[in-house]
């Protein structure tokens, strides 16, 4: 399934869970469906009811509690539906704004991994970055790729600069596919993911920033010279 259908039943169960909402099914403080029953009801995968979820926690219509499952905020019911109108809005940009906040995000993530990161962290950047090589020559080397940088902002423990990085990652990965972005050769990427590691390693936050801004600096360059901003703004449109 590509990226633009995943954000559309995304937002298929972000509009389920407003009607349960303003037709009094749902109450403000009570559960919201099990993800199971919610995904079959919507014909959506679990998958799909998690990434809603999650969204309605980012947002703070949600939230979620060890033992008791996700529930809804305590708020007016007017609000709500605001909040999640607000969730849903988004349906207009082009890929050169896409990447500038891609940009800001991930340069924040590498400093606050640099200054945060576990050795499990590590071993889990260590990870990402093998199947990231490994799969370098195959259809599933923009996914993997993704995957190292998550694991990067994952290692900062700031989870919602890793939750913003996942919403737009959907929308990112899409262009990438489709108007093969990624063209730079292995040896140049493989050097520049290694080298940030080294850098996180060492908590060296400016030299892990920097190697970001030179590991970045084709996509940003290729962003700013495309004039195809109407990619995104048509074919990217919210129902």
């Amino acid at each position: 399934m590509n990226s633009a259908s995943t954000s559309q039943q995304v937002d298929t169960v972000l509009k389920h869970i407003k009607d349960l909402l303003s037709s009094g099914r749902l109450e403000p403080g009570e559960r919201l469906p099990a993800e199971r029953r919610l995904a079959a009801q919507l014909n959506v995968s679990r998958a799909h009811v998690r990434t809603a979820f999650q969204k309605l926690e980012f947002y703070g219509i949600a939230k979620t509690f060890p033992q008791s499952g996700t529930v809804v905020a305590q708020e007016k019911m007017q609000v709500l539906n605001s909040m999640i109108i607000d969730a849903l809005k988004i349906d207009r940009y082009d890929f050169s704004s896409l990447v500038d906040v891609r940009i800001l995000l991930e340069i924040e993530a590498v400093k606050l991994c640099a200054r945060n990161r576990t050795e499990e962290d590590l071993t889990n950047i260590e990870a990402a970055l093998t199947e990231c090589e490994s799969f370098f020559n195959t259809e599933e080397r923009v996914n993997k790729d993704f995957a190292y940088h998550q694991a990067v902002a994952q290692g900062g423990h700031n989870p919602v600069i890793a939750s913003l990085l996942l919403i737009i990652t959907p929308d990112v990965l899409r262009y990438y596919q489709k108007y093969k972005v990624c063209s730079v050769p292995s040896q140049e990427v493989f050097f520049e993911h290694r080298e940030m590691l080294r850098f996180i390693r060492e908590h060296n936050e400016e030299g892990a920033a920097g190697m970001l801004r030179q590991h970045l600096k084709t996509l940003s360059e290729f962003s700013r010279s495309s004039n195809e901003e109407h990619f995104l703004e048509t074919e990217v449109k919210r129902p």
